[in-house]
């Protein structure tokens, strides 16, 4: 991998004219002058007018799954039932060595895109054993150089359905994950799902780190495991260190509810993933016509200054037939889902791939100013309205101030 001294001719969010982005050797951005006009060396780029920004993240995917889906059973009723159906058979054959190849390709597909950091989900439930793990922390080791991937074990089954789940999420941690996940909704009854979400916190505690929780992924609006697990990381107090990814049923809710749940999340600093291409495609299933969109309350989060962050979910699996890795087409797909039209509102999707996630992962040195890592992308439009609308992939792709793609 080439290191990059320089971007000529690069322009930034939020900023007029063209600068120069100067890199340290140590993969640091060293200083940002006006552009002198120049054209580059061999170990610089020319933005040519270009945007640059930092690295783009996706804050939810499942490498595990990625690609699967020739090899899992049809999803025929589109549901996200069925698809947990099928996974829970296929999964019990695959090997470590089949889902770090699978991984790989997603982790390549996904740096290409001018994706720098990744939190994935496995699933370590008693029928796919640590075999799915070993596969995704194989493929994490092998690309380091390239990408961070923050490793979440996931509990696809449940924990009190499953009752091997939480020891396997355990070990899971002691191999080098680096998340509490869980799927608190999948459980037989509301006292389960309660109960579910106690042994979350209690193993985050164990471990002093960080929860990320599949919630609500429902249109039932019956299903309010987001405001019991809001409670309880104002009562544990674990502001900023817990999300909950998905929380479809909070747009089933009534507006009052709504409302009251949206100001109980913000309380708990609470960070949210919306996974546009994946809800939109599972959910709203059980309706006719209007059609529930599948998403969360993305606007109303936004306006009560919660956190909220966008994934891609799933690559080619048996959950969703589609997906590249492009977080600018997740972008797109969620500009048309919540009519996010106004410029600012851009600029907030904008938001969604970059400072969001990046303040969700708790990221250090991440941004575009003098002193953060030069984890950067070189984009061949103007701004970021323009990379949404053409779902541009990067002219050049930088790890610490190395060229990683193309």
């Amino acid at each position: 991998m080439k290191a990059i001294t320089c971007i000529r001719n690069a322009r930034l969010r939020g900023k007029e004219f063209l600068f120069d982005i100067h890199l340290d050797h140590d993969g640091t951005i060293a200083k940002i002058e006006p552009a002198t006009g120049a054209t580059g060396t061999p170990d610089e780029i020319d933005a040519a007018g270009g945007l640059v920004i930092p690295s783009l993240i996706d804050a939810h995917l499942h490498l595990d799954l990625a690609y699967s889906l020739d090899i899992v059973s049809a999803n025929k009723s589109g549901t996200l039932t069925e698809a947990i159906l099928h996974w829970s058979a296929a999964k019990k054959t695959m090997t470590a060595e089949s889902v770090k190849v699978r991984a790989l390709r997603a982790i390549r597909e996904e740096v290409s895109c001018g994706v720098g950091f990744i939190r994935t989900h496995v699933d370590v439930g008693s029928a796919a054993g640590m075999r799915l793990c070993e596969g995704v922390l194989a493929a994490r080791e092998q690309t380091k150089e390239l990408v961070g991937i923050q490793v979440v074990v996931f509990p696809q089954d449940g924990i009190l359905k499953d009752r091997g789940a939480y020891e396997q999420m355990r070990a899971g941690l002691e191999m080098g994950c680096d998340l509490v996940g869980g799927i608190a909704h999948n459980e037989r009854t509301d006292d389960d799902s309660k109960r579910h979400i106690d042994m979350l916190f209690d193993l985050a505690d164990e471990f002093d780190c960080d929860i990320d929780c599949h919630i609500d992924e429902t249109d039932n609006p019956e299903s309010k495991c987001i405001e019991v697990m809001a409670s309880k990381a104002v009562e544990r107090r674990r502001r900023n260190r817990v999300t909950g990814s998905h929380v479809c049923a909070l747009s089933s809710y009534n507006d009052v509810h709504a409302s009251k749940v949206i100001g109980l999340i913000a309380e708990a600093g609470m960070n949210v993933v919306t996974n546009p291409g994946v809800n939109l495609h599972l959910q709203g299933r059980f309706d006719r016509y209007p059609k529930r969109r599948g998403l969360t309350r993305v606007t109303e989060l936004l306006e009560a200054k919660v956190n909220v962050c966008a994934g891609q979910d799933c690559i080619k699996d048996p959950f969703y037939p589609l997906g590249t890795g492009n977080m600018f087409e997740a972008g797109h797909l969620l500009i048309h889902a919540d009519h996010l039209s106004q410029p600012e509102q851009i600029e907030q999707v904008a938001d969604m791939i970059t400072v969001n996630p990046a303040r969700a992962l708790r990221l250090e040195n991440y941004g575009t100013d003098p002193g953060c890592q030069a984890d950067l992308v070189v984009l061949p439009v103007e701004s970021m309205h323009e990379a949404f609308r053409l779902r541009v992939k990067p002219t050049a792709v930088l790890k610490r101030g190395k060229l990683v793609s193309p």
